[in-house]
């Protein structure tokens, strides 16, 4: 399922919030993003729960307190023992050996955890 959703760049300090608002709403791009089935049935949910009248707004929302929320923390890949990663997939109980085994696989091919030596 597609999603276009209009996001507005640009910000006019020295007009006041309503003019803004009207200008951006003029002032738009959009942008159309796919997502599985399911997420866009929760956005839909989520819209409609929350007041929101279209999911553009939903979604645009969201966009702007995730940039508001000020200085946003990236952390540095930490490489974990495959053996490690497998214990801890099995304690969580909810996949099974295949699944765990997949995931090693995938692991073991990735440049994460490549052979850096050789």
């Amino acid at each position: 399922m597609e999603l276009s959703v209009g996001l507005t760049f640009g910000i006019y300090p020295n007009l006041d919030k309503n003019s803004q608002i009207l200008l951006n709403i003029s002032n738009m791009t959009t942008v159309t993003i796919s997502l599985p089935d399911q997420i866009a049935k929760n956005v839909d949910s989520e819209t409609k729960r929350r007041g929101f009248a279209t999911r553009s707004e939903f979604i645009r929302s969201l966009l702007r307190r995730y940039f508001s929320s000020g200085e946003i923390e990236f952390r540095s890949f930490v490489r974990k023992p495959l053996e490690e990663v497998e214990t801890d997939l099995l304690k969580t109980g909810k996949y099974n050996q295949k699944f765990i085994k997949s995931i090693i696989r995938g692991l073991e091919d990735s440049s994460f955890y490549e052979d850096k030596t050789s």
